[in-house]
C-alpha cells in the first residue's frame, strides 16, 4: 500500500469529533433547540416559490451581504459571509497566518481556534483567560508585547465557559494589540451587554444591535473584524451561515481568500428571511436567557461549581462534597482509573443522563476544566427533565448527608 505524506502541520492533526449518540434530549452542541419562528418559515416559502435552481448563488453573497450592512448602518463592503463563521475563521488563519507567522488564540476557549491556526501553517500562541474565564486586558497586551503574534483571536462571550467580557476590556485590546483581531462573538445575542459611543448617530434601531458589541467600534479602529453566526440565536444551524463586519481594509484582505459562490443559494436565502424578522427571535431569545439563569440557580443549589454566562448554554461541574461523593460512587460502579476527582464526579453525571438518552458535552477531562460539563439551554420542558434528573442522581449519591 502506498505511504503518503501530507504537510507537517496536518500531521499530528485530529478530526474534530464529537458525541453523535442518538438521543432524546440533545444539548451538547450550543444548537437553539427552538425552531424557526411561524413567520420566517412562511417567508422562507413565499421566496422558494421562485427560487432559481438552475442559477448559481450572489458570487459574493452580495444581497446578505448590502441587507446586513442596511440594518447596522455601514457600507456593505464592510461585511463578508461565509459558510458559518468557522469558514470565515478559518480563512482569517489563512489571510493572516502562514508558515513562520504566528496566532494567538484563548485558552480555555474554542478547540477550532487552535485547529484552523495549525491548518494554516501558523504557530499557534495560547493565551490564557483569568481562573473565572475572563480576558485580563493587561496580560492580554504583556502577551502580545512579549509574542508578537500576527493575528490575536478574542471569543466573547467566551465558548465553553460562557463569560461576556465589557466592551471596554475589548476595546483596550483592539487598541493595543499591534496586530489583526477577531472578535468572535457567536452567542452575542444572548449577552445582556452595554456600552456604545455617545457620539454615534445611528438610529436607535440600528444601535440596539451593536450596543455591548465590539460592533459599536467600527468607526474608531481599522484592525479588527466581528465574527457573527446564524447557527445559535437564530435557529439556523443546518444552514451553516456567518458574516464577519469590520474596516473595507480586513474585509478586503478576508475577501480575498474566500472562494466564488462558496454560500449555497438556499442559506442565503433562509438568512435573509431571518433578516428581515429578526425581531421575531426576541421572544425565544428572551426566554432562552431567563431558562439559562433558572438553571444557573437551580444548578448551584445541587452543589454545582457554575461559571457566569452570558450565551445559550451553562459550563458547571461538581463541587465540594458532591464531587468527591460522585468520584467515590464512579469507582464503585466502574471501577478506579488514573482520572482525578473532578474528572470522575463529571463523568459520573455525564455517564449516567446518558444512559437516560440525554447528551450534554463532556469536558470532563479538559485539562483547564476538569469535570466539567457544558450543556445547552434546551426548551423549558427539555431544561426540566435535565434538572430534575441531576437533582434526583446528586440526591441518590448524597443521601441524607450535608454537603
Amino acid at each position: 500500500m502506498a505511504d503518503f505524506s501530507v504537510r507537517h502541520s496536518l500531521a499530528d492533526l485530529e478530526e474534530y469529533e464529537v458525541e453523535t449518540i442518538d438521543a432524546d434530549i440533545v444539548v451538547n452542541a450550543n444548537e437553539s433547540n427552538y425552531p424557526l419562528p411561524a413567520v420566517v418559515r412562511q417567508d422562507i416559502a413565499a421566496r422558494m416559490q421562485d427560487f432559481s435552481y438552475n442559477r448559481y448563488p450572489p458570487m459574493k453573497c452580495e444581497t446578505l451581504c448590502a441587507l446586513l450592512a442596511e440594518q447596522l448602518g455601514i457600507d456593505t463592503d464592510k461585511v463578508r459571509v461565509g459558510n458559518g463563521s468557522s469558514e470565515l475563521l478559518q480563512m482569517a488563519c489563512y489571510a493572516f497566518g502562514g508558515a513562520g507567522r504566528k496566532i494567538a488564540v484563548p485558552y480555555p476557549s474554542f478547540s477550532m481556534y487552535g485547529v484552523y491556526a495549525q491548518m494554516s501553517d501558523s504557530e499557534v500562541l495560547h493565551y490564557p483567560l483569568t481562573v473565572d474565564g475572563y480576558l485580563d486586558a493587561d496580560a492580554v497586551l504583556r502577551f502580545c508585547r512579549d509574542e508578537q503574534p500576527d493575528l490575536l483571536i478574542l471569543n466573547n462571550p467566551n465558548n465553553p465557559t460562557g463569560n461576556y467580557n465589557p466592551l471596554p476590556v475589548v476595546e483596550a485590546i483592539i487598541a493595543g494589540a499591534g496586530c489583526p483581531v477577531i472578535v468572535d462573538e457567536a452567542y452575542m445575542e444572548f449577552a445582556k451587554g452595554d456600552g456604545v459611543d455617545p457620539r454615534d448617530l445611528r438610529p436607535l434601531g440600528q444601535l440596539k444591535l451593536v450596543v455591548g458589541s465590539a460592533l459599536a467600534l467600527l468607526h474608531k479602529y481599522s484592525n479588527f473584524l466581528v465574527y457573527r453566526t446564524f447557527s445559535k440565536a437564530y435557529s439556523m444551524a443546518g444552514l451553516r451561515v456567518g458574516y464577519a463586519v469590520g474596516s473595507s481594509l480586513m474585509t478586503k484582505i478576508l475577501g480575498k481568500t474566500l472562494l466564488p459562490y462558496h454560500v449555497n443559494g438556499y442559506s442565503l436565502l433562509c438568512a435573509m428571511a431571518c433578516l428581515t424578522h429578526r425581531d421575531a427571535f426576541a421572544p425565544q431569545i428572551g426566554e432562552i436567557r431567563d431558562q439559562r439563569d433558572l438553571m444557573a440557580q437551580n444548578l448551584e443549589d445541587m452543589g454545582m461549581q457554575v461559571w457566569p454566562s452570558q450565551t445559550n448554554f451553562l459550563c458547571y461541574r461538581p463541587a465540594g462534597r458532591l464531587q468527591e461523593l460522585l468520584a467515590r460512587a464512579y469507582d464503585q460502579k466502574y471501577g478506579p482509573n488514573n482520572l482525578s476527582q473532578p474528572s470522575k464526579a463529571g463523568k459520573y453525571l455525564f455517564k449516567a443522563l446518558l444512559e437516560d438518552k440525554i447528551l450534554l458535552r463532556d469536558f470532563t477531562e479538559h485539562p483547564a476544566l476538569p469535570g466539567c460539563l457544558r450543556q445547552s439551554v434546551g426548551l423549558p420542558g427539555e431544561n426540566a427533565v435535565v434538572l430534575g434528573k441531576l437533582r434526583a442522581l446528586c440526591r441518590a449519591i448524597v443521601g441524607n448527608e450535608e454537603i
